[in-house]
C-alpha cells in the first residue's frame, strides 16, 4: 500500500504532501479542491508511467474522443495538466509504497530538437513551434529501474511510444462519467475461473436482495454481466440501476487488483444513502481479501457517515482536501491534504460539522 505521496505541478497541486494512508481512503473536499487530479495522479504512478491515464485525463477535460487537435491547439492541450499552465515546470509525482519501495515520475514538456521549413516560391515559411510538442514521462520504479514513455498530439488522435513498463502493482481508475462493460464482464469472468465470485454477488445482493445469480455472457452480441432476479429470463445488470452497475464495477476492480490501487472518483453516484453503509462493508470486505488499497471522493455528508456506520472511526480513514485560497492579506494559501485523527471524525459527525 502507498504509505505517502507527493505531488509538484499537476493541475491545481503547486506541491502537496500526503501521508496518514490506509486501506480504505475517503477524500472530501469542495469543487476544484483537486480531488480527480489526485486520483489521476496516484493512477498514473502506480501504472509505472504508462500514459493511457494521462490521456484519459486530457480526454475528460476536452477535445472530444475522436476530434482533431490541430497543430496550434496542441500547447493548450498540454497546458491544462500542468500547474498555473506552466509548461516549464515538470510534473513530479512520488510516493512511498509498503511492499516496493520509493515510486517516482516526472513528466515535462518538450519540443523536438530539429524544426522543418518549408518554401513558397522560394520563401521559408515561419515554422510552428507547436507542432511536434511532446509529453515525456520517465519512470524511477522498484530497485531504481528507469523507463521513459512519449506522447505526442497529432491532428488526429495521439502518437504513443511506451516501453510496455511491467507496473509493479496493479491500478484501476473508475471515473464518474466513464465505464466499460465489456471490462466488467471480463473481471467477472476472471473471478469466476477462480471460483471468488461469490464477493460480488453478496455485495449486489446488499443493493438488490431478489438478485440469486450472475453471469457473463454475450447474449446481446458483446460480453456483459446478466442477473437473475426471479423475471422469465436473466436481466442486463444495467437494468438494475447506476448503483448496481458502480458497486459491481467497484468490487470487481477491487477483487482482480490483488495488492494493488483502486481508485473511484464521486463513489456515491447512483447509490441511495440508505444502501451505502452494506456498499462500505462489502468495500471493506473485497480489500481485506483481496490486499487492494482504495481511494475514493466524495461530496457527500451521508457517505461520510455511511463509511462511520460500517466501519467505525478505525475502519478507514478519511482525507479533506482544500482548495488553493487567499488569505486575509491576500496571500495564496496552497491546497493541503487534512488527515482526520478517529476521535475528529467521530465528533465532526456527532455535531454535524462541516467535513465534505
Amino acid at each position: 500500500m502507498f504509505e505517502r505521496l507527493r505531488i509538484q505541478n499537476y493541475c491545481v497541486f503547486k506541491d502537496l504532501e500526503i501521508s496518514g494512508l490506509g486501506r480504505i481512503n475517503l477524500i472530501g473536499g469542495k469543487n476544484n479542491s483537486g480531488k480527480t487530479s489526485l486520483l489521476e495522479a496516484i493512477c498514473l504512478l502506480a501504472k509505472a508511467g504508462n500514459p493511457q491515464p494521462l490521456i484519459n485525463a486530457l480526454l475528460l477535460r476536452g477535445p472530444d474522443p475522436g476530434s482533431s487537435v490541430a497543430p496550434q491547439a496542441q500547447e493548450t492541450l498540454w497546458k491544462q495538466l500542468f500547474y498555473a499552465l506552466d509548461m516549464s515546470q515538470a510534473i513530479e509525482i512520488e510516493g512511498h509504497h509498503a511492499a516496493r519501495g520509493p515510486l517516482s515520475l516526472k513528466i515535462t514538456s518538450e519540443r523536438p530538437q530539429t524544426t522543418k521549413l518549408t518554401f513558397d516560391n522560394g520563401v521559408p515559411s515561419l515554422p510552428d513551434l507547436s507542432s511536434g510538442l511532446s509529453l515525456a514521462l520517465r519512470y524511477s520504479g522498484p530497485g531504481g529501474a528507469q523507463d521513459e514513455a512519449r506522447i505526442s498530439a497529432r491532428e488526429q488522435g495521439f502518437d504513443i511510444q511506451w516501453p510496455d513498463t511491467e507496473a509493479p502493482f496493479p491500478a484501476v481508475l473508475i471515473s464518474s462519467r466513464t465505464g466499460n462493460n465489456q471490462d466488467d464482464a471480463k473481471r467477472l469472468g476472471q473471478l469466476r475461473v477462480r471460483k471468488q465470485e461469490q464477493i460480488i454477488l453478496q455485495a449486489l445482493q446488499s443493493i438488490e436482495p431478489r438478485l440469486q445469480s450472475i453471469e457473463a455472457n454475450v447474449a446481446s452480441g458483446a460480453p456483459m454481466i446478466w442477473g437473475d432476479i426471479g423475471w422469465p429470463e436473466l436481466a442486463p445488470l444495467s437494468t438494475m440501476g447506476e448503483g448496481m452497475t458502480r458497486i459491481a464495477r467497484l468490487v470487481l476492480s477491487i477483487a482482480t487488483s490483488p495488492g494493488g490501487v483502486v481508485l473511484m472518483d464521486e463513489i456515491e453516484n447512483g447509490l441511495h444513502y440508505s444502501v451505502q453503509p452494506n456498499v462500505w462493508k462489502a468495500i471493506n470486505t473485497a480489500a481485506e481479501q483481496f490486499d487492494t488499497q482504495v481511494f475514493a471522493t466524495t461530496h457527500s455528508f451521508e457517505c461520510v457517515q455511511a463509511a462511520y456506520k460500517a466501519l467505525g472511526p478505525n475502519g478507514f480513514h478519511y482525507h479533506r482536501l482544500s482548495a488553493r485560497r487567499r488569505n486575509r492579506r491576500g496571500e495564496y494559501i496552497p491546497n493541503r491534504f487534512v488527515t482526520y485523527e478517529p476521535e475528529a471524525i467521530e465528533a465532526a459527525l456527532k455535531h454535524h460539522l462541516e467535513v465534505r
